[in-house]
């Protein structure tokens, strides 16, 4: 990372001292920060967020926060949060899990998007859902499952740049709370994440 970062960082204080401001230096500044969030999303990846400490945590709270850099200064994002009880999870890992799926229904669907959260399933097994929505393309129904692998994008009906990482990062936070995610083409078009995670944090065996 600091191999990396060292340089990337020289460069982009180059530019910024760089009295003619062109169309070309612009270039410049914006391929070094595609470059760090390829790094930052690699780093993401080797650091699976097992030793993040477990807390309790507002799950609507939280959703607001990571929405709302996104809603400013005009409003991109729809919510609809039902009240959820807070329960044990990892801040950071989720935060990032929700970026990660928000960053892609923006890459590839730039408006209609919606983020939902609500408490479903039965008395004796709650789980909440949390799902992000959106009105692009959608994807090939042969593609849903392959694409949560490392750097498998979806390149036939929701092209573009990337790691190909960022499915796989949502799916393995998932998982190291006892959920799942899936994908869900949309009537009328676009897609679902939903992810599901249990009412209470059921860690499966290996995550601490």
């Amino acid at each position: 990372s600091h191999d990396l970062r060292t340089p990337l960082t020289r460069l982009r204080l180059s530019l910024e001292l760089m009295t003619d401001e062109n169309e070309l230096t612009e270039g410049m500044v914006r391929d070094i920060e595609d470059m760090d969030a390829i790094l930052d999303q690699f780093l993401a990846f080797i650091r699976d967020g097992r030793d993040e400490k477990i807390e309790e945590v507002d799950l609507g709270d939280l959703v607001r926060e990571v929405v709302a850099p996104f809603n400013h200064p005009v409003e991109q994002i729809r919510l609809c949060l039902e009240p959820i009880p807070p329960f044990p999870l990892r801040r950071v890992s989720l935060k990032r899990l929700l970026n990660n799926l928000i960053g892609n229904a923006m890459h590839h669907a730039g408006n209609g998007i919606e983020v939902a959260a609500y408490v479903s399933g039965d008395a004796s097994a709650p789980y909440v859902v949390l799902s992000v929505l959106d009105r692009g393309m959608g994807i090939d129904p042969s593609e849903l499952e392959i694409i949560f692998n490392p750097f498998i994008r979806g390149d036939r009906a929701r092209s573009g740049k990337g790691t190909g990482l960022g499915l796989a990062i949502v799916k393995r936070i998932a998982a190291m709370h006892g959920g799942n995610v899936e994908l869900r083409n949309r009537s009328g078009g676009g897609l679902e994440a939903r992810v599901r995670l249990p009412l209470g944090l059921m860690l499966p065996r290996g995550a601490v």
